[in-house]
C-alpha cells in the first residue's frame, strides 16, 4: 500500500472542486434566451454539480482514511471508525498505485488545470450560464489561442478520467466492496454517472449554441478568430 496515493487523491478532488465551482454569477439580464436543452443543462449545473463535488470528496476522503488506517494499524483508530472501516479493511489486500489510477488522476487533474486556466483568462466573462456580459470582449489569448472551447476540453477530460480512476477493476471503490457495504452508495454513484452522461450529451449542443451567440454578438471579429483557431476542442482533430 502506498502513502503516495494520498496527495494524488487529494489533487484530483481539488481539481474537481475548482472545475465545477462557478467563478462568476451572471445577471438575469445578461443571460441569453435559453433553448430547451440549455434549460436542462442549467438544471443539471444548479443541482447536480454540488452533488458531484460532495460525492467525489466523500469517496476520496474515505479512500485516504483507509490508506492511513492500514498504514497506522486499525487498532490505533477510534472504536466507532474501526466498526465502520473493519469490513472494508478485511477485504482490501492491496491499494498500490496502478496504471488506471495514474491515468485517471492525470486526466482529472489536467482537465481541472485547463478549466482553471480558462477561468483566469476570461476573468469576469466566464460564467456557467450562456450569457453576454456588459462590455463583453472576445478573448483570444491563453488557451483560447489553441482551441475555441478549451474549458469543455477540460470537462471532457475529467468526465473520462473519473470512471477510469474510481471505476476500474483495481480501484478502491470496487475492490473494497464499499458499494455493497454502505446502503445507498451504489445508487448515489449511478446518479453521479447519470449526471456525467447528461453533461456529455448536452456539451455538443451547448458548443453550437455558444458559437451562434458569439458569432451574432462579435460578427466579423469572431469569424476572423474562428479562421485562425480552427478547432473547437482538440487541436488537429475537432
Amino acid at each position: 500500500m502506498s502513502l503516495l496515493k494520498i496527495p494524488l487523491i487529494l489533487s484530483s478532488a481539488v481539481a474537481m472542486q475548482v472545475s465545477f465551482t462557478r467563478p462568476n454569477q451572471s445577471l438575469s439580464s445578461e443571460v441569453v434566451r435559453n433553448t430547451f436543452s440549455e434549460r436542462i443543462l442549467l438544471r443539471v449545473i444548479k443541482y447536480g454539480l454540488s452533488f458531484v463535488k460532495g460525492l467525489y470528496w466523500g469517496i476520496s476522503l474515505a479512500e485516504i482514511a483507509i490508506i492511513a488506517s492500514r498504514a497506522a494499524g486499525s487498532s490505533t483508530l477510534p472504536s466507532m471508525i474501526q466498526q465502520i472501516a473493519g469490513p472494508l479493511l478485511g477485504r482490501i489486500q492491496d491499494m498500490s498505485i496502478t496504471s488506471p489510477f495514474l491515468i485517471g488522476t492525470a486526466l482529472v487533474v489536467t482537465g481541472g488545470s485547463i478549466r482553471w486556466w480558462c477561468f483566469r483568462t476570461l476573468g469576469r466573462f466566464f460564467t456557467f450560464e450562456l450569457s453576454v456580459r456588459k462590455e463583453h470582449q472576445l478573448v483570444k489569448t491563453g488557451p483560447y489561442a489553441i482551441v475555441r472551447h478549451p474549458s469543455y476540453t477540460g470537462v471532457i477530460m475529467q468526465l473520462i478520467g473519473v470512471p477510469i480512476l474510481h471505476g476500474s477493476q483495481t480501484s478502491w471503490l470496487r475492490d473494497s466492496g464499499a458499494l455493497d457495504t454502505f446502503p445507498g452508495l451504489k445508487q448515489f454513484v449511478l446518479l453521479w454517472l447519470a449526471i456525467e452522461i447528461a453533461i456529455t450529451i448536452m456539451l455538443p449542443l451547448r458548443i453550437s449554441r455558444e458559437e451562434e451567440v458569439m458569432k451574432s454578438h462579435f460578427g466579423d471579429e469572431w469569424k476572423r478568430w474562428a479562421k485562425e483557431v480552427r478547432y473547437r476542442l482538440i487541436p488537429g482533430v475537432y
